[in-house]
């Protein structure tokens, strides 16, 4: 998640309070009651199956909306990795190409196209996410980048209107042997980053653990990544409509089931001792006079109303979310190439904004990467010359906060 501060709350990023630290752990764990929720409908986990014990003949069913809403949007706009070309500097002597060689092996060698992904999924369903740069704990480290969920990680920055990184904080409660827990933070600044250990957060006591370590980014090495401006999940909008649907489809089937189970009467005749089971074994029954009718007492319902109801509440919820819906039988046909294009144009609008939002973070990855191989020096298996570096890389002085370039 990402939270903002005063300043004069963190006077100095290397020596922050205990009390700022305890206050944004407890800001972090009031968030996840949220974040939670969202995560368990993405997984199917709906309110509707968690009310208590059902009924012998209730049937609740869940249709995981959620799941198709995110997935759907994702493969849409991350189904093929993100492509880096290297853009063109002028000079005296004309055009020159910047190589991007130790930054693309960088990448090729954590396979950074399922980052991204996760990246992707992430501000879907929460939201909001975190990605954390970091060294490798190879014998050549080299910059690595890593998934954080909003539910254990912080992004702190100030309350000005742009919004400056103060630190960032990864946490999470953790049990020992003895079934002793705590909670296990690590603070990123813009040079270091320290892990702290604490066994009880009213206390506000965070004992140390370890050596503080550089990183060698040269700014905080945690970037966030925003769905939108309000920092909702895909599917948080028509939570009550799925949740209307699953009831929906819960009493749909258990009519069914209740329709199944019908009486079965007898007119003119008494069953004998034993005809009960021979008839529920054998199916038939002999000895029946002429004018005996048996027939079923069943419940009447109008199914063609149901479904009706049904397809409207899809169609509210792929509106609501801006998605297509790919079962929709009149979504093709014998549509024109025009048709099908303004078919799509809501969901292309849809993932133009993600990808403009997530533009911004791979920019301040790239920053992030190049500072730090610009310090440390590229790897071994990817070598390149310096002054290459030199020229992607500018101080902090001369970039704006966005860390275009």
């Amino acid at each position: 998640m990402i939270l903002y501060i005063d300043r004069e709350e963190v006077p100095d990023v290397e020596n922050i309070r205990p009390e700022v630290l305890r206050y944004v752990v407890e800001q972090a764990e009031r968030a996840n009651g949220r974040f939670d929720r969202l995560h368990r409908y993405y997984r199917g986990d709906h309110d509707n199956l968690r009310q208590g014990k059902p009924e012998p003949e209730e049937v609740r069913v869940a249709v995981n909306y959620a799941k198709y809403v995110v997935d759907i949007t994702l493969g849409y706009y991350l189904g093929d990795p993100v492509k880096y070309d290297a853009n063109r500097t002028h000079d005296a002597e004309g055009g020159q190409s910047i190589d991007l060689t130790p930054l693309l092996g960088c990448y090729d060698n954590q396979q950074i196209g399922e980052v991204d992904s996760r990246l992707g999924k992430g501000m879907g369903i929460y939201g909001e996410c975190l990605e954390l740069c970091y060294a490798s704990s190879d014998e050549e480290p080299e910059p690595r980048s890593a998934f954080i969920d909003p539910r254990c990680g912080v992004l702190v920055e100030d309350s000005t209107v742009e919004h400056n990184k103060l630190f960032a904080l990864v946490w999470e409660r953790r049990e020992t042997t003895t079934h002793q827990k705590y909670y296990f933070l690590t603070v990123y600044t813009d040079r270091t980053e320290r892990d702290f250990k604490s066994t009880d957060l009213k206390t506000a006591v965070f004992q140390q653990v370890g050596e503080v370590r550089p990183h060698y980014f040269g700014a905080v090495p945690v970037i966030a990544y925003e769905n939108n401006d309000e920092r909702q999940g895909d599917f948080e909008q028509i939570i009550s409509l799925i949740d209307a649907y699953d009831t929906l489809m819960s009493n749909r089937f258990t009519d069914k089931r209740k329709f199944v189970d019908a009486l079965l009467v007898f007119f003119g005749m008494t069953l004998r001792e034993g005809d009960e089971e021979k008839l529920l074994r054998e199916k038939f029954i002999d000895g029946a006079p002429l004018d005996a009718k048996v027939e079923y007492i069943q419940k009447t319902f109008d199914e063609s109303s149901v479904q009706v109801l049904a397809d409207a509440a899809v169609r509210e919820m792929h509106k609501m979310t801006l998605t297509v819906d790919m079962s929709d039988e009149s979504f093709a046909g014998n549509s024109s190439g025009q048709a099908l294009k303004l078919k799509l144009l809501t969901m292309n609008l849809l993932v133009k904004n993600k990808m403009r939002r997530m533009e911004r973070g791979l920019k301040e990855r790239l920053t992030l990467y190049n500072r730090w191989l610009v310090t440390k020096g590229p790897c071994e298996s990817c070598p390149s010359p310096m002054w290459m570096w030199c020229l992607l890389w500018r101080p902090p002085s001369t970039r704006r906060r966005s860390s275009s370039w």
